[in-house]
């Protein structure tokens, strides 16, 4: 069977997304919008843009943990195999330099004091959000949820005169409960059609 094309993507295009721990997947109907979470309906006042990001450096999804470990007994060498943990992230590069970008990067809830500036804390905390990223080529989109994530800087602010300011921050998905999965991805789906119900 010959290979099919659809399912490929070229993320020219993507969009970010940050709500309270707990906010759910907005519906991803027919004609949904991934640039103006005004259209969302009353779910996606809830959602904020996270604002410019990286076009050069993109974003990255990372895991980390230990690979598995082959366990045999004298009869078989090889007689299972591990499930270690994973911990999965993602590094978003800022472009925006607003109080809530630095929120994430300096790792506070507080914004602009009366004068106007950001405090930049002594002690960091990292910031819980909801995380939803669409990844969109064409009319064609990929959609990643997060319940919840721990937020903070991952490396040093650029000045580059020859390309955009960026502010990197990592992205840790973390449980939001026990019953609660750590995310959740779709398949690629067109936006005029919305994400369609798997075939029964």
């Amino acid at each position: 069977m010959a290979a099919d094309d659809a399912p490929v993507l070229v993320p020219g295009t993507g969009y970010i997304y940050v709500a309270p721990p707990g906010t759910p997947l907005p519906d991803l109907k027919a004609g949904f919008d991934p640039k103006d979470s005004t259209k969302w309906g009353p779910e996606g006042l809830t959602w904020k843009s996270i604002g410019n990001t990286s076009l050069d450096n993109g974003i990255e999804m990372s895991v980390d943990g230990d690979e598995p470990e082959v366990l045999g007994s004298w009869q078989n060498k090889s007689l299972k195999t591990t499930d270690p943990g994973k911990t999965y992230a993602v590094t978003i590069n800022l472009s925006d330099f607003t109080a809530e970008s630095y929120k994430l990067y300096y790792g506070t809830d507080k914004g602009l004091d009366s004068k106007g500036l950001f405090s930049i804390p002594a002690s960091p905390t990292a910031q819980n959000r909801a995380l939803m990223i669409a990844a969109v080529d064409g009319t064609k989109c990929v959609a990643w949820h997060y319940p919840k994530s721990s937020i903070i800087g991952a490396d040093s602010v650029t000045m580059d005169p020859a390309a955009l300011g960026e502010m990197p921050v990592k992205a840790t998905v973390v449980a939001l409960n026990q019953s609660t999965p750590l995310g959740s991805v779709t398949p690629v789906f067109d936006l005029a059609a919305g994400l369609p119900a798997p075939a029964a």
